[in-house]
């Protein structure tokens, strides 16, 4: 039988985590799984989407203590500016 987490979209986890979660407890959260990330570019979009579910004032107090929790692991801030797709230059052989 499969658990919860196995039956939501990760925008239903997300919203769920948000709606169960205080945005300090999640920030806290966030900042302590940022290693976990080979690549930062996905942590800062989960975190962007994270942002972006809560209240105006919750989400800012989940900016900044998602950004200084990071400080205070020697971690740089999360990119909060959307980064544009890139697309993929293909070069074809001569």
């Amino acid at each position: 039988m499969p658990t919860l987490r196995q039956t939501l979209s990760l925008a239903e986890q997300l919203a769920l985590a948000v709606r169960c979660q205080s945005p300090l407890r999640l920030a806290s959260t966030f900042a302590s799984l940022e290693g976990q990330f080979y690549d930062r570019a996905p942590f800062d979009n989960l975190a962007r989407q994270v942002h972006a579910l809560y209240e105006p004032t919750d989400a800012d107090v989940f900016r900044t203590r998602l950004d200084r929790r990071l400080h205070d692991r020697h971690s740089a801030p999360v990119d909060w500016t959307i980064q544009p797709a890139t697309t993929a230059v293909r070069r074809h052989a001569a």
